[in-house]
């Protein structure tokens, strides 16, 4: 590849073996995931990761094969943007986290990769190509299948929202639920021949480094036991894996996750879990709250090779009580302080914690505020950065914008319509957002 085909600094920087962080600070655009990383969504676009702009595919696993995708035009396109450090609008993601001073992926990109991709980079051919590259980290969300109802999901993540969307569309003309095009079938194969693509990427799976596994919910899937029992019967231990998960299945058909888990050297489960008791069973409809704890349970006690942490969703359902979620969980012995990050929610607009009154937006300030004093006085030995770093963004995320008060409006409405098809009551499981169900209904 001639030198005018790559930016000069950055090939400086690749040649020279330059740090994570060096490549960060002295680059704009170059991140290693075109090389590295397969992403398939759930309707089999194929994008350059999880949080590109899902607008904007470099193709589709249902329409070409891998050996044609992975080298088709859009790619191609792409690693030229990547090799000249030029900008591109599906990456806007984590432009806007650096702009403000977050982690982002493409920084973590670099940690974990970089080494792997050099020299496919620079072996990459004046047009894009890249004959030598090969995925090494994996996200395939292979279908929507899911064994949960969550309150700011619907049939277009979960397989069990299915029956409550067509519920929805027919009680009220509400089409916000249902996967557009897939209105007589509740589980949508992202990868139409999952087991057929499996097949084809199965000589890759002894040099992949990391496996993400998200859904619906991963492990409820056939592929992802597929993969898991090839790496266990090939004693690929040193392949990281990574979960979201709703943590209520840990064993599925004749599988046990746990005994999985237990030879490989690093997997990382994170659970979705947003509330406690009767509020998780609102939230996440379908939970079983005893069951989460006693898998939470039995994760920690029976496979300390696992990294076990908590992500709950940012929501105005969960946000008041947050804190005591992350102080039981701390004191159940599930969690240090610091296994615990936010996931905050910015759709659907009616759950988002920008459309909170301001005088409630006051409240849930302080309330952070002093738990994290009580974490400083309760746990002073202990690392609590990334949970201190999560409740400030929550909090700036929270200031950012006033969203208009018909989104509460939407939310009050929403509630009363799912509340009287399930049969629960959210009102009465939620009274600190009285002030809401009086006001906005």
């Amino acid at each position: 590849m001639s030198d005018d085909k790559i930016n000069p600094e950055l090939r400086k920087l690749i040649e020279s073996n330059a740090s994570d962080r060096e490549l960060f600070d002295k680059t704009q655009s170059y991140c290693t995931m075109p090389w590295a990383h397969l992403h398939v969504s759930t309707n089999g676009n194929v994008l350059p990761c999880c949080i590109a702009d899902w607008r904007q595919p470099l193709g589709n696993i249902n329409t070409e094969t891998f050996d044609e995708l992975w080298n088709n035009q859009e790619f191609r396109d792409f690693r030229r943007r990547m090799m000249r450090d030029e900008k591109d609008s599906r990456c806007g993601a984590c432009y806007e986290k650096e702009k403000a001073g977050e982690w982002s992926q493409r920084l973590d990109s670099f940690r974990k990769f970089q080494d792997t991709v050099k020299p496919w980079v620079l072996n990459t051919q004046e047009d894009g190509t890249s004959t030598d590259s090969r995925p090494v980290y994996w996200d395939i969300r292979f279908s929507n299948i899911c064994n949960m109802r969550c309150r700011m999901c619907g049939h277009f993540s979960s397989s069990r929202w299915f029956n409550d969307a067509k519920r929805m569309i027919a009680d009220h003309g509400d089409r916000q639920y249902i996967q557009g095009g897939h209105e007589e079938q509740a589980i949508i194969h992202g990868v139409e021949d999952s087991m057929g693509l499996l097949d084809r990427l199965e000589e890759y799976l002894p040099y992949v480094e990391e496996l993400y596994f998200a859904g619906g919910e991963p492990l409820i899937m056939d592929e992802h036991y597929r993969i898991l029992e090839f790496l266990y019967k090939h004693e690929l231990w040193d392949t990281r894996i990574r979960y979201s998960t709703n943590l209520s299945k840990l064993k599925y058909k004749s599988s046990d996750v746990v005994e999985l888990w237990k030879n490989f050297k690093w997997v990382e489960c994170v659970a979705s879990v947003d509330s406690a008791g009767a509020r998780a069973e609102i939230i996440r409809k379908d939970t079983v709250w005893d069951d989460i704890v006693s898998n939470a349970e039995r994760i920690k006690s029976e496979a300390p090779n696992v990294w076990f942490r908590i992500a709950p969703t940012v929501q105005i359902l969960s946000v008041y009580t947050l804190p005591s979620l992350h102080l039981d969980w701390i004191q159940r012995g599930l969690i240090n302080p610091n296994d615990c990050f936010f996931n905050i929610l910015s759709t659907p607009k009616h759950h988002n914690i920008q459309a909170l009154p301001p005088h409630m937006k006051d409240e849930v300030e302080q309330i952070y505020l002093d738990y994290w004093k009580h974490l400083e006085e309760e746990y002073p030995e202990m690392r609590k950065h990334d949970v201190k770093m999560t409740m400030d963004q929550t909090l700036q995320f929270m200031r950012d914008d006033q969203l208009d008060e018909s989104h509460l409006k939407t939310f009050v409405n929403k509630t009363q319509q799912l509340d009287k098809l399930r049969g629960e009551d959210t009102p009465g499981t939620f009274p600190e957002l009285q002030y809401i169900w009086e006001n906005y209904s």
